[in-house]
């Protein structure tokens, strides 16, 4: 049976997507059924994400949203990410037919075995989740979350499609983002943590190394998963990502290793220095 992923993508993240998957085929040799929710993706691209796997252990499926359903988005003119980043909240509709799945963002690299992902059962929670360390107590008190409750990155999910469905949760994070747009600092997140309010099973950190952790002091788990990531979540804009030359993500070298295996493998960041883009530039395409 194979096992079940979904992301969100259009032109603009398409590189990246490719990135992440290859890194999930190489680390993870198991049958899975990767749900690529789409809008804004042309012929093109499709064709591209879809030659990457053929004949492999990755299934593409390509879907086509629907956008028609979503609000009038929080989403600002120099905001790093787009429409597609909402498409997570359909998922339990898009997907009629499937109990659980794992989300993932696009801006990570899979960094070994994530099949605990698949085997975990959450019939109790909608989702599980890694807790965003950073989060402050106003951020949660802003959003109405109760007391003491934890905030988490929805980059990486397991989505109990189930109990979304049995708690109208789909209709209750659209009605949030209708009814609060000034609230979604952190878009589709802040929606999550809103309605959902603590109750996600928390994932052992190892699942979603996020770029603040490298610098977060104080959790007793930390150091440990830091030693041996199973996922590189490349979180923030602009220069946080690693596909800019000033990034300094300490992890950044492993995004290059993916990409060389991919279509998109002669890419150079945008933002090489002048003064030697030449030279650098060959470096980007041949050496990383």
């Amino acid at each position: 049976m194979p096992y079940h992923i979904a992301i969100t993508i259009d032109d603009n993240y398409l590189q990246h997507a490719c990135v992440m998957l290859k890194s999930l085929q190489i680390n993870n040799p198991l049958p899975i059924t990767v749900y690529c929710i789409f809008d804004n993706l042309n012929k093109k691209s499709q064709s591209v994400i879809l030659k990457m796997f053929v004949n492999s252990n990755i299934n593409i499926v390509l879907i086509n949203f629907d956008n028609s359903v979503l609000p009038q988005l929080p989403i600002k003119h120099n905001d790093h990410v787009s429409s597609a980043a909402f498409f997570r909240i359909w998922l339990p509709l898009i997907l009629k037919d499937i109990k659980q799945v794992v989300f993932l963002d696009t801006d990570m690299v899979i960094n070994g075995d994530i099949s605990g992902l698949f085997q975990l059962t959450i019939n109790n929670y909608p989702i599980a989740a890694i807790e965003d360390l950073g989060m402050t107590n106003a951020k949660k008190i802003s959003l109405g979350m109760s007391p003491g409750k934890k905030y988490f990155n929805s980059g990486v999910m397991v989505m109990n499609l189930e109990y979304f469905r049995q708690h109208s949760l789909t209709e209750k994070l659209s009605g949030f983002i209708s009814t609060h747009p000034n609230l979604c600092e952190f878009w589709d997140q802040d929606a999550f943590n809103a309605v959902i309010d603590g109750n996600f099973y928390a994932l052992p950190l190892e699942y979603n190394i996020q770029s603040g952790f490298y610098t977060f002091q104080g959790h007793p788990q930390l150091a440990e998963a830091l030693k041996s990531p199973l996922i590189v979540h490349y979180t923030g804009g602009g220069n946080c990502k690693p596909w800019y030359y000033h990034n300094n993500h300490p992890l950044k070298r492993l995004y290059y290793i993916y990409l060389k295996k991919t279509p998109f493998r002669f890419y150079y960041p945008p933002d090489l220095p002048r003064s030697w883009f030449f030279f650098r530039k060959l470096q980007f395409m041949f050496f990383k």
